[in-house]
């Protein structure tokens, strides 16, 4: 340990090469491998924008531009851990995947963005790993999209082509107040981010096969920036109003505040500004949770909706709470205690701030317990007592003779039901 020095850094990306490769193996040490387990692979560290100092907050101009990681290395990379068991990759550890080998860098705060690259990064990635079940992505900056809508569009294409469905580009775009984005050099301004979410529904909004939308976008706030004030407030909220208006859909909004790392600008300013408003930040979340969130997961996610390969995780009293693999899943709970560490299929019956709730689809009428079978449609307390003291049953015709009123079965046997043993 003597010998180690941890301010050591590498020279450049092409140095993790053999380590990533021959390390690879280490993933069967992980204990969720190999199912329930996501590998993020890096495609660059820096950022484009660290020639004009980059947003405040951020530690990634810190690294200076971008250091691009050849493709086939990836590739390779990924080639190795599909080899050693895993089939889900999330493309990650970057600011913005729209920006990968892009043309400029160095000269242009905003370099112009490359499908070529794109194209042989993730064609490559399936001709290695064939059956993977996941392959997302993470980061993307909407200034730049805003920018390049052509090929910026070209590319959302080649993701759509190459991905998994329920796939997310996290967009920073931190704050839509016009004086907090110039006083932290920050990416883009409220009509760029618009432009940006414009472009990615265009392309990525269709129904994917496992439920959910090919790609959207996901917006990242930033709370407690120099020049902020409760008029940043408002403009946040016009801006997402104007989402709503105009029907684009955005499938994750993160309200975080800013923590001041040493290095960045903000770090001088600390959290004072954070603690300052607190009340309208816990305000501000509330509001943005009943009347934005819901909302939008009711579009994105209608009820009778099929979500497929949920992965139980967790009981929390008598609901069982589980997610689809993915950059940033969709939480799902369902009423009951059910077996944990499976994958299974369900239909969404319900709705929370930034969750669903959802039942087992097929619905195995004979062997699920009282609390999933009381949250099927007009089914409640009484008749799931019936149904338990009844069951099990063999064929319709038993169930529908067990109900009190055959219109409630009939709709039962319409949302799903099966006749397990």
């Amino acid at each position: 340990m003597d010998a180690v020095d941890p301010n050591a850094s590498r020279d450049s990306a092409k140095e993790i090469r053999d380590f990533a490769i021959k390390g690879a193996n280490i993933v069967k040490e992980h204990p969720n491998f190999p199912d329930y387990l996501i590998a993020e692979i890096e495609t660059y560290r820096g950022c484009p924008r660290a020639i004009t100092g980059g947003c405040s907050f951020c530690i990634e101009p810190l690294k200076g531009i971008p250091d691009f990681r050849p493709i086939k290395d990836i590739i390779d990379e990924i080639k190795a851990l599909y080899n050693a068991g895993i089939k889900h990759f999330r493309i990650g550890n970057q600011p913005c995947i729209f920006s990968y080998m892009s043309e400029g860098v160095g000269e242009l705060e905003f370099p112009k963005p490359n499908p070529e690259a794109i194209e042989k990064l993730f064609s490559g990635i399936r001709n290695v790993a064939p059956d993977l079940k996941t392959l997302h992505i993470d980061n993307a900056n909407p200034g730049t999209i805003a920018r390049y809508p052509e090929e910026c569009k070209e590319i959302a294409k080649i993701i759509v082509r190459y991905h998994t469905p329920g796939d997310v580009a996290a967009f920073g775009m931190e704050s839509a107040d016009p004086d907090v984005i110039k006083k932290n050099n920050l990416k883009a301004d409220p009509d760029d981010v618009i432009k940006a979410v414009r472009i990615l529904n265009e392309v990525g909004r269709t129904t994917g096969d496992n439920g959910l939308p090919e790609l959207l976008p996901g917006l990242n706030f930033v709370f407690g920036l120099n020049g902020e004030s409760r008029r940043t407030f408002e403009y946040n909220y016009e801006l997402l109003k104007r989402l709503m208006e105009e029907n684009l859909l955005v499938r994750r909004i993160n309200l975080r505040q800013v923590i001041p790392l040493p290095g960045t600008r903000i770090y001088d300013i600390g959290d004072k500004i954070v603690r300052k408003h607190k009340e309208y930040f816990k305000r501000f979340k509330r509001l943005v949770r009943e009347t934005i969130d819901r909302p939008m997961l009711e579009k994105i996610v209608p009820k009778g909706t099929i979500l497929k390969n949920v992965y139980t995780e967790l009981h929390k009293g008598k609901t069982t709470f589980a997610r689809q693999l993915g950059s940033y899943p969709l939480l799902v709970g369902i009423p009951g205690e059910l077996e944990l560490g499976r994958f299974m299929n369900v239909k969404v019956i319900d709705y929370g701030f930034r969750s669903i709730t959802a039942l087992p689809y097929p619905f195995p009428i004979n062997s699920l317990p009282r609390e999933t079978i009381e949250a099927l449609p007009r089914i409640g307390k009484k008749r799931a007592i019936r149904i338990l003291k009844n069951r099990p049953f063999k064929k319709e015709k038993e169930f529908l003779a067990s109900m009190d009123d055959a219109s409630v079965g009939r709709e039962i046997m319409e949302f799903g039901i099966v006749f397990d043993k």
